[in-house]
Protein backbone atom coordinates (compact mmCIF):
# COMPACT_ATOMS: atom_id res chain seq x y z
CA UNK A 1 0.00 0.00 0.00
CA UNK A 2 1.05 3.66 -0.69
CA UNK A 3 1.14 6.20 1.65
CA UNK A 4 2.46 8.91 -0.03
CA UNK A 5 1.55 9.54 -3.74
CA UNK A 6 3.38 12.94 -5.09
CA UNK A 7 1.29 15.12 -7.35
CA UNK A 8 2.76 18.35 -8.09
CA UNK A 9 5.57 20.09 -6.31
CA UNK A 10 4.85 20.15 -2.53
CA UNK A 11 0.94 18.03 -2.80
CA UNK A 12 0.42 14.92 -1.94
CA UNK A 13 -1.85 12.39 -0.61
CA UNK A 14 -2.05 10.57 2.30
CA UNK A 15 -3.84 7.75 3.51
CA UNK A 16 -6.66 8.38 5.54
CA UNK A 17 -6.23 7.09 9.62
CA UNK A 18 -8.53 4.31 10.21
CA UNK A 19 -10.73 4.85 13.02
CA UNK A 20 -10.41 2.86 16.38
CA UNK A 21 -12.11 2.41 19.36
CA UNK A 22 -10.49 3.11 22.64
CA UNK A 23 -10.09 -0.68 23.52
CA UNK A 24 -7.39 -0.70 20.52
CA UNK A 25 -5.75 2.60 21.41
CA UNK A 26 -5.27 1.02 25.19
CA UNK A 27 -3.46 -1.87 23.40
CA UNK A 28 -0.79 0.20 21.66
CA UNK A 29 -0.21 1.99 24.65
CA UNK A 30 0.55 -1.49 27.37
CA UNK A 31 -1.43 -4.82 26.38
CA UNK A 32 -1.88 -5.34 30.35
CA UNK A 33 -3.62 -2.04 30.80
CA UNK A 34 -5.72 -3.54 27.86
CA UNK A 35 -7.03 -6.38 29.56
CA UNK A 36 -7.13 -4.73 32.72
CA UNK A 37 -9.56 -2.29 31.18
CA UNK A 38 -12.00 -4.75 29.25
CA UNK A 39 -12.70 -6.24 32.25
CA UNK A 40 -14.19 -3.32 33.63
CA UNK A 41 -17.77 -2.89 34.17
CA UNK A 42 -20.71 -0.52 34.72
CA UNK A 43 -19.41 2.85 36.73
CA UNK A 44 -16.01 1.64 36.30
CA UNK A 45 -15.98 1.79 32.86
CA UNK A 46 -17.12 5.49 32.34
CA UNK A 47 -14.68 6.83 34.76
CA UNK A 48 -12.02 5.05 33.18
CA UNK A 49 -13.17 5.87 29.82
CA UNK A 50 -13.60 9.59 30.56
CA UNK A 51 -10.07 9.72 32.21
CA UNK A 52 -7.83 7.85 29.71
CA UNK A 53 -9.43 9.73 26.71
CA UNK A 54 -8.87 13.56 28.70
CA UNK A 55 -5.06 11.91 29.12
CA UNK A 56 -4.89 11.13 25.34
CA UNK A 57 -6.40 14.36 24.36
CA UNK A 58 -3.76 16.38 26.90
CA UNK A 59 -0.98 14.14 25.31
CA UNK A 60 -1.77 14.76 21.76
CA UNK A 61 -1.60 18.49 22.78
CA UNK A 62 1.26 18.37 24.20
CA UNK A 63 2.87 16.49 21.06
CA UNK A 64 4.04 13.42 23.80
CA UNK A 65 3.24 9.34 23.92
CA UNK A 66 0.51 8.33 26.07
CA UNK A 67 1.96 7.25 29.88
CA UNK A 68 0.93 3.48 30.38
CA UNK A 69 1.21 4.44 34.51
CA UNK A 70 -0.92 6.89 33.88
CA UNK A 71 -3.59 4.53 32.31
CA UNK A 72 -2.78 2.10 35.33
CA UNK A 73 -3.70 5.17 37.54
CA UNK A 74 -6.78 5.91 35.65
CA UNK A 75 -8.11 2.58 35.50
CA UNK A 76 -6.97 1.99 39.49
CA UNK A 77 -8.86 4.68 40.26
CA UNK A 78 -11.85 3.91 38.18
CA UNK A 79 -11.87 0.20 40.21
CA UNK A 80 -12.15 2.18 43.46
CA UNK A 81 -14.89 4.92 42.14
CA UNK A 82 -12.93 7.88 42.03
CA UNK A 83 -12.58 10.19 39.01
CA UNK A 84 -8.75 11.67 38.71
CA UNK A 85 -9.91 14.90 36.90
CA UNK A 86 -12.16 18.02 37.83
CA UNK A 87 -14.93 18.36 36.43
CA UNK A 88 -15.84 22.04 35.32
CA UNK A 89 -17.98 23.56 32.96
CA UNK A 90 -15.68 26.03 31.51
CA UNK A 91 -12.67 24.76 29.33
CA UNK A 92 -10.62 27.12 30.81
CA UNK A 93 -10.84 26.52 34.31
CA UNK A 94 -9.73 22.89 33.70
CA UNK A 95 -6.05 24.33 32.66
Amino acid sequence: MKVLKFQKKGEFEVAAAKPMTLQERILQIDHIQARRFAKLQGEAVDIASEGIIRHLRACAKMDVNPDASAVREIIDDALNGRRVFAETSNDLLAA
